[in-house]
């Protein structure tokens, strides 16, 4: 890490590694709309003649964050904000066309893959001098705590959303093939699923969505964790190609699932995970790697053709203990640049922290709003969240909510070459699953490369 001073821009080399993908995007900003009479309208946020504080965001739920940042507004009528936001696949190129370009930036969104390098351009803006930080910090989960502290040991971002992978499955499904209850160890889950092809129930039931995707192979992850393995150790280093490590046996057992028991159809390695929440909401997939908050689609809303029979299960592994799973953890912090930094963190801090009356009202609300998301343990304890996961669960919320506890975040993203390196991997081990190199030509390439990039750093 450069300690460079406040302000400085991080060196050229940095630069080359983030500004690549962006190149194309370009640094104009979207146009902001005139004052909007709507709650919900980003455009009601920009009011008065106050500077604006320019706040970038991925659209996901816009609409029920806008009405949270409105009711602070109305609180603190020296504060103006400019909202701009785009799809979370085309976030990282934006902002990073933004930062470069100087841009004027706030608060920002900060994807859990682009931390380590946005911290390490001196992008953003240290916090753990702010009173309160620490707090806020110390209620967050494990995981969430972890993903906000950077390589030099200080926090540059508070914890927005996170949420931890499990087993989703169809109940009926699984009753029709013959089961009372979620497989445990993966021989287990080839059993299963080859006895609802078996009975016809689907033709592919499990889905593994191993598409070459930033931010996807979420169920390799998770049954690498499950099983007690690790990609990389604390320093770094990849440890997933020694002898003992269990990631070959399951790559193996995933060239198997597609091409010998077929039990996994060819056409899920073009499959993001969101592409397989559709495909469980419609029906036609009967198992798969879920986020939490994908209870809520499958079993709440009102165009799920599986209402009430989906339930979520820890993740199964090579022996029948699930160790870990897998999960996210985004934050939002400061731009380095900003000229407001005192007024960005009064935002955000009612935005994703506790707010001034301690109430946690934003981030309980967000959780409500997105299928019990959180990073924050305290907050599950209100009446309405509660109640919640115990309508998106079914009732059934023991595993639902032990995946929270367990949840690790994906090892690695500590080093700004990881993005580069995820999608290197990803293609090695897409060439193994369709047999085009073996499993353990993928995974040495795939240790190899990372090696490589650590030293060229």
């Amino acid at each position: 890490m450069n300690g460079s001073k406040f302000g400085r821009m991080g060196a050229a080399g940095r630069r080359a590694i983030l500004t690549g993908a962006a190149a194309t995007f370009g640094a104009v900003l979207m146009p902001v709309p005139v004052n909007g009479q709507a709650l919900s309208d980003p455009a009601s946020l920009k009011r008065g003649r106050n500077r604006p504080l320019h706040f970038r965001a991925w659209e996901r739920y816009p609409a029920s964050e806008i009405p949270g940042l409105n009711r602070f507004l109305d609180q603190n009528r020296d504060i103006s904000i400019e909202w701009a936001s785009v799809p979370f696949a085309r976030y990282r190129e934006r902002l990073i066309a933004e930062f470069t370009a100087n841009t004027p930036l706030d608060v920002v969104q900060v994807p859990e893959t682009e931390f380590a390098a946005w911290v390490d351009s001196e992008w953003l803006e240290p916090l753990d001098t702010i009173d309160g930080v620490r707090d806020i910090i110390r209620a967050a989960t494990p995981a969430a705590q972890e993903a906000v502290t950077a390589a030099d040991g200080r926090i540059y971002a508070i914890p927005l959303l996170s949420d931890a992978f499990g087993l989703a499955y169809d109940r009926e499904a699984l009753a029709a093939a013959g089961f009372e209850r979620p497989a445990r160890t993966l021989d287990e889950l080839r059993l299963q699923m080859q006895a609802m092809k078996r009975a016809g129930i689907a033709d592919f039931p499990l889905s593994l969505a191993m598409r070459r995707q930033p931010g996807q192979f979420w169920s390799l992850w998770a049954t690498l964790y499950a099983s007690g393995g690790d990609m990389f150790n604390t320093a770094g280093e990849p440890v997933f190609d020694r002898a003992d490590n269990p990631l070959k046996a399951i790559l193996e057992w995933y060239v198997a699932a597609i091409n010998d028991w077929r039990i996994v159809g060819l056409d899920d390695l073009q499959r993001d995970w969101g592409v397989s929440r559709t495909g469980i909401r419609s029906g036609t997939i009967k198992v798969g790697y879920m986020a939490q908050f994908a209870m809520t689609e499958f079993n709440v809303q009102p165009d799920s053709a599986v209402t009430g029979r989906i339930r979520m299960a820890l993740v199964p592994g090579l022996q029948p203990e699930s160790k870990f799973s897998v999960g996210y953890a985004h934050s939002v912090g400061i731009a380095r640049r900003s000229r407001e930094k005192a007024v960005a963190w009064r935002v955000l801090d009612h935005f994703a922290g506790k707010g001034v009356d301690g109430t946690w009202r934003m981030t309980r609300e967000r959780a409500m709003d997105q299928g019990g998301r959180c990073p924050y343990p305290r907050v599950y304890d209100d009446p309405e969240l509660t109640a919640l996961i115990d309508r998106i669960t079914v009732g059934d919320k023991a595993d639902f909510l032990r995946l929270s506890e367990i949840a690790r975040t994906r090892q690695g993203l500590k080093a700004i070459w990881y993005p580069e390196w995820e999608l290197f991997m990803m293609g090695q081990f897409q060439d193994a699953l369709t047999r085009r190199i073996s499993v353990d030509a993928a995974i040495r390439a795939s240790a190899n490369e990372a090696r490589r990039l650590a030293r060229r750093r």
